[in-house]
């Protein structure tokens, strides 16, 4: 049955096959969440509304105050193939949009918090140039030499050392309603 509700959903959203077989190649080379990859599937069709959460208004709404990368290629700067394959952080996150101060979002895509929606601090990260950079500045204050570099560093690096980061929602159907 969750087989027939998940067909049901992309036929509705009027996805085609090849769009849906280049969003699953991206969902396994980045690692984002099934929501997310629903997002991006209906976001390709152009059709400009999210079945994702409990409110269809909830899209249109965050439309006006947010840029939404999409996968037509249009524009680059909007391109989320482009966003992510230069993202310094794009092991562990997945950026999906960007509001009007330059602020970006993004999936968590590995730990514990794997599925999280984050906020990017357009201020802050514009000062890190890559993870190396944060991982160095890291090591130089600890005492411990050999720094084993996992999923839980990373991110207490990012959300309290930087405040590159802040958790917005546990979920992406969470961050839309």
């Amino acid at each position: 049955m969750e087989q027939y509700y998940r067909h049901s959903f992309f036929v509705d959203a009027g996805v085609n096959l090849s769009i849906g077989k280049e969003v699953n190649k991206l969902q396994t080379r980045f690692g984002f969440s099934e929501e997310m990859r629903k997002l991006l599937l209906v976001q390709s069709q152009g059709k400009g509304t999210l079945t994702l959460g409990p409110s269809l208004d909830s899209f249109a709404s965050f439309s006006t105050i947010m840029q939404w990368y999409t996968l037509d290629g249009l524009d680059d700067t909007l391109d989320v193939i482009e966003r992510n394959e230069d993202f310094i952080l794009a092991d562990f996150l997945f950026v999906f949009a960007q509001d009007t101060e330059g602020n970006q979002y993004a999936e968590i895509t590995k730990g514990r918090l794997k599925g999280h929606i984050v906020w990017l601090n357009a201020c802050y990260y514009e000062d890190v140039d890559s993870l190396e950079e944060l991982l160095e500045e890291y090591s130089e204050q600890s005492e411990s030499p050999q720094i084993k570099v996992d999923d839980e560093l990373v991110f207490h690096l990012l959300y309290t050392s930087n405040q590159l980061v802040s958790v917005r929602a546990q979920s992406l159907e969470l961050f839309l309603c």
